[in-house]
């Protein structure tokens, strides 16, 4: 009697601990996932993505993107996918969620239910920066040297009144100068 009591009593107390909970239905495929994005992490982000995509490739179509150069691809996947989901979980959650495949198909599928999802419009001035910040990486992975550091204009060079450089004008003077005896020549 007393041992039915005690069973009875540890059932109902599992049964009324597990209600209070809600728990999340993971396919079992990504069962062992090192990450599991959760749906609200997964609205945020769809919804960050959208705006960034809307700013840096305001007119892209659906032909444009699939003949993307790899350099192209690799710029739009970084702000379009990778950025937004680092502001939304982090930047160490989203090196686990790259460096296993269970939890990068299990934040894809959560990406996909909210992808359709469409947000604001971003501020912008910070859209102008995320394009120029875009458009620089890009001339980068394209082998063009852009340098970080701010230019500054040298003020030491020899101008004369009017502004021009006198170095420079000398150099075309030789230019010419060599091209007219060249050609009495």
């Amino acid at each position: 009697m007393l041992k039915k009591i005690i069973s009875l009593g540890i059932t109902f107390l599992l049964t009324a601990c597990s209600l209070g909970s809600e728990q999340v239905e993971i396919p079992a495929e990504y069962a062992g996932a090192h990450y599991q994005l959760s749906e609200s992490d997964a609205e945020r982000w769809a919804l960050a993505s959208d705006q960034a995509e809307r700013c840096i490739y305001p007119n892209l179509t659906r032909i444009q993107k699939e003949h993307f150069s790899k350099e192209d691809a690799y710029i739009y996947s970084q702000y379009v996918f990778f950025y937004p989901l680092e502001s939304v979980i982090g930047a160490d959650n989203v090196k686990l969620i790259q460096d296993d495949q269970k939890s990068m198909d299990y934040a894809t599928l959560q990406y996909k239910k909210f992808k359709d999802n469409k947000a604001d419009e971003m501020d912008k001035a910070q859209c102008q920066t995320l394009r120029t910040k875009a458009r620089d990486d890009l001339a980068v992975v394209k082998g063009e040297y852009k340098s970080a550091m701010v230019e500054e204009k040298a003020g030491d060079e020899k101008k004369n009144e009017k502004g021009n450089n006198l170095e420079e004008n000398k150099f075309s003077f030789d230019i010419i100068k060599w091209g007219i005896g060249l050609m009495l020549l």
